[in-house]
């Protein structure tokens, strides 16, 4: 037996059957907590079909699963269920479930029920009495969310939509009334925020003229006219906010505009009008792919019924709910790569100073070094994979009791995992060694201007979208080194214990992303710094009989630990930004351990040397080879 949910996102299309019912035998975010209507509904409603097989269980407004999606088979999860799995904060229980009252158990944080209008979510978070489900012959009551808490969570993540109901009971009637119900949401956004919410995502309506119920009214073109006009007074509205707090605009109608121009990027039929067709509603199901076709798949179909996605289309809406959420965390990695390439130049440089190398003649080197991937950058769900690698060439030149040097390198370096990042340009490096003493002073400060080249990869249900964007880059870093000699000064040896401070900073200047309309960012401009702290003993045996090496060892400390995801707007709908949650460094400590050997051939000096740092079970090679002439 089956039930045709078409009157509207919801309410009115319950429980015809007269049933009566009894009782039956990872992400920083704290939570998500949703307030929407049938498209955000995990499970208000009973399922009433189900539980007249004898099996409980609650509604949700797609597709049942397969393979005969027909009861008993369960309801697909929802965007928001799918969402909050992503973002390891499942499952998304719902907050007013009729069954699950009955049943003794726990209510959740989806306050989100089929056929709520604008009015209807406002109340469920701000009014006593607020969240309601009234299935006809049962019904429930709960107080709306902020008289139960009082104060909203700062940490949650808060999803809002809405505005379908509206249309589709006739309360959008014209531009105005369009206004009034898109201030109506707002108005949840408003509440939220003023009890303390600091991050939302907030849903546009998606085109309800774009749907089989639109297809159905006869006023197909009046319903997207007024949806453009719903989504214009709600960004108007958030527009307030902006720089407040976080809000993250979901563009629903350009993404299902993206999807229907392509449907076979993500698995869709291609031989239907995907605005037009249904899988399960008989008014448009479809008769190559619906419930009662020969070959019934709702994966091939957007529209479950005349309004609601099928398990596909919620799969699509989570997807790009998901990428919107981390795409700060991940373009943000971009400055770290900035970093990094400047890091490896010091560091390369670096070893252009060590004692054992030098003389009393100008010394003109050449260089390459390669660093693999970095442990400590600031990512929040696994490790990038970057490398960095440079070639230089410069001179040190002896001045007093030490040394004086410049250099240029052409630096590249490239990260694959979460984005793909690959960055050039030049590094020039001024360097400085003085012995005062058993004292040793060591400072060397490099500049690089680099380009960088950036894809974000999405996915969207079984589709891929590869958003591009083009950035300038570049920044400054500067050590302090100081050393005490602890061998004689005419011995061949030089050992001493060392203490470094080194401080970098980086900028990325802004640029927009290309590729999708639906997920193209503006990406603002990012300022990055970086500060470490470093212990340790270093040993260097100067050239004896032609051969020389070295040896270091040192604990070190970054002096920031957390940092901002970039601010990021989307490009479509640009009233609002949003950086994410602040990102902290997986590990403050590392250690560090260099070792190489030194021939002397004739006039030049050859080197090769490389070594590991890290802290636990994360470590990063580095190599390091030169070659120097002295004149």
């Amino acid at each position: 037996m089956t039930t045709a949910f078409t009157c509207r996102l919801g309410r009115h299309c319950l429980l015809t059957l007269g049933l009566g019912l009894t009782a039956l035998p990872a992400w920083a975010y704290s939570d998500l907590i949703v307030f929407g209507d049938s498209l955000s509904d995990s499970g208000q409603f009973p399922d009433v079909e189900r539980i007249a097989l004898g099996e409980p269980g609650n509604l949700r407004f797609t597709n049942r699963l397969g393979p005969n999606y027909q009861p008993p088979a369960p309801y697909g999860e929802v965007s928001t269920q799918r969402l909050a799995n992503a973002l390891e904060l499942g499952p998304l229980l719902p907050s007013t479930s009729i069954l699950r009252e009955q049943l003794g158990l726990p209510d959740g944080n989806n306050y989100a029920t089929g056929g709520y209008t604008t009015g209807d979510i406002l109340a469920s978070i701000t009014q006593p009495d607020g969240s309601v489900v009234d299935a006809g012959l049962v019904s429930r009551t709960r107080d709306g969310y902020l008289v139960s808490v009082g104060a909203a969570d700062p940490d949650a993540l808060y999803y809002l939509n809405g505005g379908g109901n509206d249309f589709l009971d006739g309360l959008i009637v014209d531009p105005a009334s369009a206004a009034a119900s898109a201030n109506t949401l707002a108005d949840g956004v408003e509440a939220l925020v003023a009890a303390g919410a600091q991050t939302l995502v907030v849903s546009n309506v998606p085109d309800v003229g774009a749907t089989p119920a639109g297809l159905l009214s006869g006023q197909r073109q009046a319903f997207s006219a007024l949806g453009g006009g719903f989504n214009q007074a709600l960004g108007e509205r958030l527009a307030r906010f902006d720089g407040q707090v976080d809000i993250i605009r979901l563009d629903i109608g350009t993404l299902f505009e993206e999807v229907v121009a392509a449907p076979a990027d993500f698995g869709l039929a291609t031989d239907v009008a995907l605005t037009d067709v249904c899988f399960s509603d008989p008014r448009c199901a479809s008769s190559a792919h619906g419930l009662t076709s020969a070959n019934p798949d709702p994966d091939k179909l957007l529209f479950n019924d005349t309004v609601h996605p099928t398990t596909a289309g919620q799969q699509i809406v989570a997807d790009y709910a998901y990428a919107l959420v981390e795409a700060p965390q991940i373009l943000s990695l971009a400055g770290e790569l900035t970093l990094g390439a400047l890091d490896a130049q010091q560091r390369a440089i670096g070893n252009e100073l060590r004692p054992g190398l030098q003389s009393d003649e100008l010394r003109v080197f050449v260089q390459g070094d390669y660093r693999g991937d970095r442990p400590d950058t600031f990512d929040a769900d696994g490790l990038p994979e970057s490398s960095q690698g440079g070639v230089g060439i410069g001179a040190v030149i002896p001045v007093g009791r030490g040394w004086l040097g410049a250099a240029v390198a052409q630096r590249a370096a490239q990260m694959d995992e979460p984005g793909e990042f690959d960055l050039e340009g030049q590094a020039f490096s001024v360097l400085a060694r003085q012995h005062l003493g058993r004292l040793g002073v060591q400072t060397i400060v490099s500049g690089g201007d680099f380009d960088l080249d950036l894809r974000r990869q999405v996915t969207l249900g079984k589709a891929e979208r590869s958003l591009k964007g083009d950035a300038d880059t570049g920044g400054w870093a500067a050590e302090l080194r100081l050393d005490y000699r602890l061998t004689a000064e005419d011995s061949a040896w030089y050992t001493a214990p060392f203490v470094a401070y080194r401080h970098l900073e980086a900028e990325v200047d802004g640029y927009t992303e290309e590729g999708s309309k639906a997920n193209a960012l503006v990406v603002a401009d990012q300022d990055l710094e970086d500060r470490q702290l470093e212990l340790g003993l270093m040993l260097d045996r100067g050239l004896e009989g032609g051969v020389g090496f070295y040896g270091e060892f040192a604990w070190g400390q970054y002096l920031e630990d957390e940092r901002e995801g970039a601010e990021v707007r989307l490009a479509s709908l640009p009233t609002n930004s949003w950086s994410g949650e602040t990102r902290e460094r997986e590990d403050d400590n590392y250690l560090r351990a260099d070792a190489g050997l030194r021939v002397q051939l004739g006039e030049a000096r050859l080197s090769l040397g490389g070594g590991a740092q890290g802290w636990g079970g994360e470590w990063s090679p580095h190599l390091h080879v030169g070659a120097g002439f002295t004149f």
